[in-house]
């Protein structure tokens, strides 16, 4: 496989276009080690306006990953035409550092859709773990190794890095956002079945890549949280199992955010179909 640098590929059903760059070759992928090949793990990162935010998270992504054990980290960052320069940004990057793949839409096109597109590249890299991560600097890149030995240790499909787990925290919200953000994650949760998960809305997630491949997230077409949401239904419906650890979020201090109401009432419209769903099965299997 190899990535053809500034290559030009046309969206699925959509006559727009999309602009590839990545340094990132065959020969590079397939090097010889002098000890045991170490296994990749991949963190796509949808970006729009991030370039205060992207020119900071790169480097600190880049030294965690350089001192992991075992593994080799790759970047997806998925850009949707920036106004602010991120995408120029990231090109830069992706020469300087060489692990980086950059995918330049012509406009905002969801986060959803940017995650599947950088779920499938990663898949193509050969990522036995793929990241999901925002790019504003809330999350912490320190808490990379921590996902990691979880997948080990438990053998999950999916860990969360949670903000309502014992040990979570969040940093510079006031207590009405929290409230909010706390009572909208508990009913999700029990909207949606999963009672076990305590962060249903988490952006910082990492998958077992064989989970990814299972749940043929290709067909999801919700975005924002909804499409969180979705994500946590396709993993549990295949039994796979879902495990969190505490992360500390930080509120961004740079740029505006691109989650509002509308995508929180998706999320919700979302879940209360998906109990309407489950009401219909039970009582379906009930009148067997």
């Amino acid at each position: 496989m190899t990535l053809i640098s500034k290559g030009i590929y046309p969206i699925t059903k959509s006559n727009l276009q999309i602009r590839i760059f990545s340094p990132i070759s065959s020969d590079m992928l397939k090097q010889e080690y002098k000890t045991k090949p170490r296994d990749k793990i991949v963190i796509v990162l949808p970006t729009y306006n991030e370039c205060d935010n992207i020119i900071r998270l790169i480097p600190a992504l880049e030294k965690i990953v350089e001192n992991l054990n075992g593994y080799e980290g790759f970047f997806i960052i998925v850009d949707d035409n920036s106004k602010d320069g991120t995408g120029e940004i990231a090109v830069r990057f992706a020469r300087e550092y060489k692990n980086i793949l950059v995918i330049r839409r012509p406009g905002k096109m969801g986060l959803g859709s940017a995650y599947r597109l950088g779920f499938s590249h990663a898949i193509e890299i050969g990522a036995k773990i793929v990241f999901m991560m925002d790019s504003d600097l809330s999350h912490q890149p320190s808490a990379i190794p921590k996902f990691i030995d979880c997948i080990e240790k438990t053998k999950a499909g999916l860990v969360i890095g949670s903000r309502y787990c014992k040990g979570g925290k969040i940093n510079g919200w006031p207590a009405k956002r929290k409230f909010i953000s706390s009572g909208a994650n508990f009913i999700a949760r029990l909207l949606l079945g999963l009672n076990q998960v305590h962060d249903t809305t988490s952006g910082y997630r990492a998958f077992n890549v064989e989970i990814l491949k299972s749940i043929d997230y290709n067909t999801i077409s919700s975005n924002g949280y909804a499409f969180l949401g979705e994500m946590l239904c396709r993993v549990k419906e295949q039994k796979a199992r879902i495990s969190e650890i505490p992360i500390t979020f930080n509120e961004r201090k740079f740029g505006a955010s691109k989650l509002g109401k509308n995508e929180i009432k998706g999320f919700l419209i979302y879940a209360t179909k998906m109990l309407f769903n489950r009401v219909l099965k039970m009582l379906a299997f009930s009148k067997k």
